[in-house]
């Protein structure tokens, strides 16, 4: 069985600029601000922001193995290294590749079409996208993450119009049906806002399998067999995830101090296999009206935190919980 994780929230990072060095240098000083914190596990491990490829690489506070590498290619690579990739990858696309036997604390052979990346490429789950610096870091946009032992969750978006916001994360933060968890990578490409929880879905299933380095969204893993892609299997039906909290909202019941949380199961390719698979403890749940915004068991202990940095929050943004959905 998988273990019950707790995620930690960074807040909002600040913001020096909108090229690919700027999102790099933030989200690295960002994290770097967490690193005397014992509830964040992650730090930086190595970073390039000099020149393409831009790349942070990140490993645990404990030392053990496992590397997460964000990478960006401004112009195109010599090569297309296989480890990560299956096509020549999206310039100016911002990427996340998941490598978790990794100790390397450089990313090497970036531009190359083969070579070990993160010192042991050993299970890597290839890349999954998040979206072009110019949409995900544009003006007012700024870095935002939740941490966890078991992986990391990415986000940006202008704080005070959070309906535009982007989503990338990696580790193993995936659990099937008898709650064994798996690597992956998974990123929304286009922005996301509120579609987590309406008829839109933000990672629609696709016929053909997406190249690891498009820019189409998906969930990737090597559960069953190598570089698969799994897609959101549902998007609710009449917004019933993107209602604000109320009398029509059917996630929460004010009256005795309630709120429901639904998982996000996915679906893959293959012919009948079915639901396998759901994000591991990132579902569905009610309305919001702040950022980030939280709830609690008594104590009060923190049981979930809305993946959304809006002041105004976002109806239907994602919810990362404490505890098994």
């Amino acid at each position: 069985m998988s273990s019950t994780i707790s995620w930690a929230s960074s807040g909002n990072g600040t913001k020096t600029g909108t090229a690919a060095a700027n999102f790099f240098d933030d989200l690295d000083t960002l994290i770097t601000s967490k690193a005397g914190d014992a509830t964040f596990k992650w730090q930086k491990a190595g970073k390039n922001s000099a020149a393409t490829p831009f790349w942070l690489l990140l490993s645990r506070k404990d030392a053990s193995n496992g590397r997460l590498l964000i990478v960006c290619w401004t112009s195109a690579p010599a090569g297309n290294n296989a480890a990560i990739l299956d096509t020549a990858p999206s310039t100016n696309n911002i990427f996340i590749a998941w490598f978790p036997a990794g100790t390397a604390n450089t990313a090497s052979n970036l531009t190359a079409s083969s070579g070990t990346i993160a010192g042991d490429d050993t299970g890597a789950v290839k890349c999954a996208p998040f979206s072009t610096i110019a949409n995900a870091y544009g003006a007012n946009f700024v870095p935002f993450y939740f941490d966890s032992t078991e992986g990391v969750v990415f986000g940006t978006a202008n704080p005070a119009a959070g309906a535009t916001s982007y989503v990338m994360g990696a580790g193993s933060l995936l659990v099937d049906a008898s709650d064994n968890a798996y690597d992956c990578t998974f990123g929304f490409s286009s922005n996301l806002g509120p579609s987590f929880g309406s008829t839109t879905s933000p990672i629609p299933w696709a016929a053909a399998t997406p190249s690891a380095g498009s820019t189409t969204a998906t969930v990737r893993t090597n559960y069953g067999s190598t570089n698969r892609a799994y897609f959101l299997a549902w998007a609710p039906s009449a917004v019933w995830a993107n209602q604000a909290v109320g009398s029509a909202d059917i996630l929460t019941d004010t009256s005795v101090s309630r709120a429901w949380f639904v998982p996000a199961q996915l679906l893959g390719q293959t012919k009948g296999e079915g639901f396998v698979l759901k994000l591991r403890q990132i579902g569905l749940g009610p309305g919001t009206v702040g950022a980030f915004s939280v709830y609690n068991t008594t104590g009060p202990v923190v049981a979930a935190r809305q993946f959304c940095n809006a002041t105004a929050g976002v109806n239907g943004a994602p919810w990362l919980t404490n505890f098994k959905i």
